[in-house]
């Protein structure tokens, strides 16, 4: 029995061995099973990785082209400042030939300033990678609104009736404007002078501090005709009427006097038929095809002669009219490439040169 025992110890010994397993999980364990969760982890960890490639690649290339576009769009800010500082200088080139023309002018003609001379041309220059134009024009062709007030701040009644009548014509061609042309000049009137006693259709500071937002009166000269804008009773359409046929010019220095006085060989139509409330649009017609044929060379008797029966006996077209100018305008533009400059000059001509008296700068 005893070797029977001893014969039965392996079997039972197996057993033990397989409940174990049993008992531990080992048995029926299938041993692929551990490698296929390993390649899943695996598998997982490249597929996080090549996710954060991407991610990185991603915002490199957004950053490269956000780089790119603000490096673009700095060297097209650089290239436009270049190119406006060309321009300006281009410009202020035009401004020196402009005033090489007028003084040359002088020394041709010293008394006399027609539209037939070489100034009142327009000029236009292409050059390599833009091209500049230019015209000069007499203000003095032009109703100076400076002309309103004498230079003691004295109002000037002939000057104010001519320039109702010129806003009263200009007026007839801008139907249903609502612009009233007497209160247009008792408001200007109001404009300019010191005082706060506004004019029977004028305007003070009472109005113009109630308005949003609120401005005072100048109390002082016209710098520029644009200033009418701001002038109670001035509509822009009556204003872009008006434009053309007003200048502002400097009421002091050596040739204020004479900016006081329209030239006759440059006014243009509606100036020359405000002077008088007798000249008819005939007169004026005459008076143009006259200075065409040959330009009015003294006022007093060259064109005084025809003109004295339309004024008061008592006039003196010295006062405010002349067959020369002073003052003149330039207006030039210039394009390089796609910007574009436009540049006006108020110039001033006396035997001493010529100088600029306002410039401004306009950019495209």
């Amino acid at each position: 029995m005893a070797a029977a025992e001893r014969a039965e110890r392996p079997g039972d010994s197996a057993a033990a061995g397989r409940a174990a397993d049993a008992g531990t999980g080992r048995l029926g364990r299938d041993p692929a099973a551990g490698g296929d969760a390993a390649m899943t982890r695996g598998s997982r960890q490249r597929g996080i990785a090549l996710l954060t490639a991407m991610l990185v690649v991603a915002l490199a290339g957004i950053l490269a082209v956000e780089l790119l576009w603000d490096l673009n769009l700095e060297l097209r800010r650089t290239e436009r400042l270049l190119s406006r500082d060309q321009a300006r200088e281009i410009a202020l080139g035009a401004e020196a030939l402009a005033a090489e023309l007028l003084e040359q002018d002088l020394e041709d003609s010293p008394e006399v300033d027609s539209l037939d001379e070489q100034w009142a041309e327009e000029y236009a220059f292409p050059f390599e990678g833009g091209s500049v134009s230019g015209r000069i024009e007499d203000l003095q062709g032009r109703f100076n609104l400076n002309s309103l007030l004498r230079q003691d701040g004295s109002r000037d009644e002939q000057a104010i009736e001519r320039f109702r009548r010129l806003l009263r014509a200009v007026a007839n061609t801008v139907p249903g404007d609502g612009a009233n042309p007497d209160n247009v000049v008792d408001a200007v009137l109001d404009w300019m002078d010191a005082d706060q006693l506004p004019e029977l259709g004028g305007a003070e500071d009472d109005v113009y501090t109630n308005r949003q937002p609120p401005y005072r009166a100048a109390n002082y000269w016209f710098t520029t005709p644009t200033e009418l804008l701001a002038v109670d009773g001035v509509t822009p359409e009556f204003f872009a009427a008006l434009r053309p046929l007003l200048s502002a010019l400097p009421p002091d220095g050596g040739e204020s006097a004479r900016a006081r006085r329209i030239n006759v060989n440059t006014a243009l139509p509606e100036v020359l038929r405000s002077l008088s409330p007798d000249i008819s649009d005939t007169v004026v017609e005459d008076w143009i095809a006259n200075r065409k044929s040959q330009p009015y060379a003294d006022i007093s008797s060259d064109f005084w002669e025809g003109a004295a029966q339309y004024f008061p006996d008592d006039a003196n077209p010295a006062e405010f009219l002349d067959v020369g100018s002073s003052y003149y305008g330039l207006s030039v533009t210039v394009s390089i490439g796609t910007t574009r400059l436009a540049m006006y000059s108020l110039l001033e001509r006396s035997s001493q040169g010529v100088i600029p008296r306002l410039r401004a700068f306009d950019t495209d």
